[in-house]
């Protein structure tokens, strides 16, 4: 156990230290403070020292193989960025996200609690964010920062809601007792947890259509990319495999994954061709792959998934670092070294020799398919048991079969010496990723029989597969012939109606715009939407009889449609209105008793989906707490009255904020003030602090209240409810957190604590 907490516990000094040492001293600290931990994890990995747990954290074969993954990506990350980045302002900061990125990254992988792994999860979004808006004066790092946010807090939710299922049928948090319980007695719709594992892991790791977050978040800093490629996006196959023993028990998760990942494999590397942005280039890239890892993991591969996240990360991240280095010399010498590969595809100047077609065509059709099927045969035992096997082999066919016709095509000059050189490569090549693959089965998967149960699963939909199959051999051999007949003078009519499709990224980009309008537009016809609303999941209970107790409680602490008057008073007199409601509100719940009725609960979620949808159109401090007021107030109705001292203190700091700002800047609007974060620093860590603690997120207080209301409802309120908790905390990113971005006004003295 004691090398197990050291290799924990040493990101965390090290950004403990921030706090005292000179920045480039500390940077030094933290590159070493993480080789360290490296070392460690890697001897706790061979040492296969899976019993030395931690309360709440467990070394098992996933996590610590895991954790050294992470600490080897990391190690790369903070020696390349010493130098990268010590000409940028927010050095030591940058270090400091970092460190706890790799703390959080590490408890993720390691937690054997289930809301301890949602915190992580959640929180790796929140610092990914801070990561890609690490140059705050660029508005565009904060929108498309934004962007990255609302997608992985969307895909907390399914998550947060199958956690809630498993701790309703089983009554545990542990990991390690959930997979003994369920392999013996499942209970429960256990398929239904397991199809939002898979959604939610699909929303991490950019599978069509929720990918633009990860290719356009190329605003933050190089390596910031190298990290977010190589260790945050391919998190669905983690979740995935942590998970793994709801899998047996599946219907529709695993078929999602499949469908989605192919769609997502081949949109992907189709839409990587087409850009002229070296990161976006490679941001594309990376979906393409994730969507080759989520397809393994739909077809019950998952240790080879996790094989497949490891291989390329390493691989992106290391491109990712080198396109820095790129970058940088561009700016001092345009100058591109010309070289066979430079000729061939950007020049487009190939050598005049013959190609010999017949003979290259059965080596590019028939040497891969020997190669894929051969090394399968040799590694793998009982290759074809399962049917999604064919999957693996036939992507396996296609992708060696590419490699060679594009080796063929530059080295016409010496075609033998091609020949031979990619048909060995292609050996090793496959020989390590299929030993890889079954080598890891058994220290991912130490359970009897997991492992199968979970591949006759994904083989039960024979129709399914075989479509999946069909539909990528028709797109290949399309593409194919598409790019034979690229190659004549005269291009065919398809190639620019093609071209005019993939260079607007299919519309993706066009989409997700009219998306935010429209809900731009609803935000602001919220108050004549909000009855229908209700009346969609109103379940027929009555009004009657409702007392005046009630109707006075439901004013102070507020409950649609009385929050309304509420939320005007806030938003109009803020600084006067709000502490004396706040006082109001406890003398009346502390000697009125709070009534336990469906139609208040169902009220109390409407109240927090209404007001945090209003809460978007915020322009200053005083209309963010006159929606926030009623919106986290509503919580008090489902968890309790107790609560209330738990939510209180978050609208109590946010009002005190807003007053400082206004004492300090004359001014709380949000649209006015900005560039807080550079002449603001520590108001600014302190406002994301509070604002963190608003927005109900693991571990403050606060997100203990939303579990105790979550705890009280049914499923489909409970859903309910988590949409409104996303809703508030992306309201509060748009509104609030505009102050902290943006260059800073000439005409404004910005005083610091």
């Amino acid at each position: 156990m004691f090398l197990e907490a050291i290799a924990i516990s040493l990101p965390a000094l090290s950004a403990i230290s921030s706090l005292f040492l000179e920045k480039r001293l500390y940077a030094r600290l933290s590159t070493i403070a993480t080789g360290i931990s490296f070392l460690l994890s890697l001897l706790i990995l061979l040492l296969g020292r899976g019993s030395e747990d931690i309360p709440l954290l467990r070394f098992d074969g996933l996590g610590s193989l895991l954790a050294s993954y992470i600490l080897l990506v990391s190690l790369v990350i903070h020696k390349y960025s010493e130098n990268y980045m010590k000409d940028e302002q927010g050095y030591r900061r940058y270090f400091f996200l970092l460190d706890i990125m790799t703390l959080n990254l590490l408890l993720l992988v390691l937690a054997d609690h289930m809301l301890l792994l949602f915190a992580c999860w959640h929180l790796m979004g929140v610092l990914l964010y801070k990561l890609l808006t690490f140059n705050h004066r660029r508005l565009e790092a904060f929108e498309y920062g934004n962007f990255a946010l609302f997608t992985h807090r969307f895909a907390d939710v399914p998550l947060l809601l199958a956690i809630l299922m498993l701790y309703k049928a089983y009554g545990t948090f542990s990991v390690s007792e959930l997979i003994k319980a369920t392999l013996a007695e499942p209970k429960g719709e256990l398929w239904v947890v397991s199809l939002l594992v898979i959604v939610s892991g699909l929303l991490k790791s950019a599978q069509i259509p929720f990918h633009l977050w990860l290719v356009y978040s190329m605003e933050g800093p190089t390596p910031v990319s190298a990290l977010m490629h190589a260790g945050i996006v391919n998190a669905g196959a983690f979740l995935a495999n942590r998970f793994a023993f709801l899998f047996p028990y599946d219907q529709y998760g695993l078929n999602l994954a499949f469908m989605v990942g192919i769609i997502t494999a081949i949109l992907g590397s189709m839409l990587m061709l087409m850009q002229n942005d070296i990161k976006k280039a490679l941001g594309y890239s990376t979906v393409g792959q994730m969507g080759y890892m989520m397809m393994e993991i739909g077809v019950g591969a998952f240790a080879l998934a996790v094989y497949h996240m490891m291989a390329h990360g390493i691989f992106k991240a290391t491109l990712f670092l080198s396109s820095g280095s790129v970058i940088h010399e561009a700016r001092k010498d345009t100058n591109i070294p010309r070289d066979e590969v430079y000729d061939a595809l950007v020049r487009k100047e190939v050598s005049q020799r013959e190609m010999p077609v017949v003979l290259y065509g059965v080596l590019t059709l028939l040497v891969p398919l020997l190669l894929v099927v051969g090394t399968h045969a040799v590694f793998e035992y009982e290759i074809l048991r399962y049917k999604t096997q064919l999957v693996l082999l036939f992507f396996g066919w296609a992708t060696s079969a590419q490699i060679l016709i594009n080796l063929f095509r530059l080295g016409r000059e010496r075609p033998l010496l091609t020949s031979v050189l990619g048909v060995l490569s292609l050996f090793v090549l496959l020989s390590v990723y299929v030993l890889a693959g079954e080598s890891l089965k058994n220290l991912i998967m130490p359970y009897a029989g997991l492992q199968e149960r979970i591949m006759e699963v994904a083989s039960s939909n024979t129709a399914f597969i075989l479509g999946g199959i069909l539909l990528s051999l028709l797109l290949v051999m399309v593409g194919w012939v598409l790019v034979y007949f690229a190659s004549k003078d005269k291009p065919v009519e398809v190639h620019l109606s093609l071209y005019a499709h993939l260079s607007r990224e299919l519309y993706f980009p066009d989409i997700y715009r009219l998306v935010g309008r429209f809900f731009k537009r609803l935000s602001y016809l919220t108050s004549f939407g909000t009855v229908p609303l209700y009346l969609f999941y109103y379940d027929g209970g009555s009004f009657r009889g409702v007392s005046f107790d009630v109707l006075l409680l439901a004013l102070f602490v507020p409950l649609f449609p009385l929050s309304l008057i509420t939320s005007y008073f806030v938003r109009r007199f803020w600084i006067y209105s709000l502490p004396a409601l706040v006082g109001i509100a406890f003398v009346l719940l502390w000697n009125l008793p709070l009534p336990s009725d469906r139609v208040l609960y169902s009220l109390a979620v409407l109240t927090l989906l209404f007001h945090s949808l209003r809460a978007f159109q915020s322009q200053s401090m005083g209309e963010l707490l006159g929606e926030l007021y009623p919106a986290l107030l509503s919580l008090v109705w489902l968890s309790g009255k107790e609560h209330f001292l738990l939510i209180v203190p978050a609208l109590l700091l946010l009002f005190l904020s807003g007053l400082y700002l206004k004492a300090s800047l004359g001014t709380a609007s949000f649209t006015y003030a900005g560039g807080l974060l550079e002449k603001m620093p520590l108001f600014s860590f302190l406002f994301v602090i509070v604002s963190l603690y608003a927005c109900m997120s693991p571990p403050m207080p606060t997100f203990y209240s939303l579990w105790e209301a979550l705890l009280k409802t049914d499923i489909s309120l409970g859903a309910l409810l988590l949409a409104g908790w996303f809703l508030l905390g992306s309201a509060l990113v748009v509104s609030a957190c505009r102050i902290l971005y943006g260059k800073p006004k000439e005409d404004l003295y910005y005083p610091n604590f």
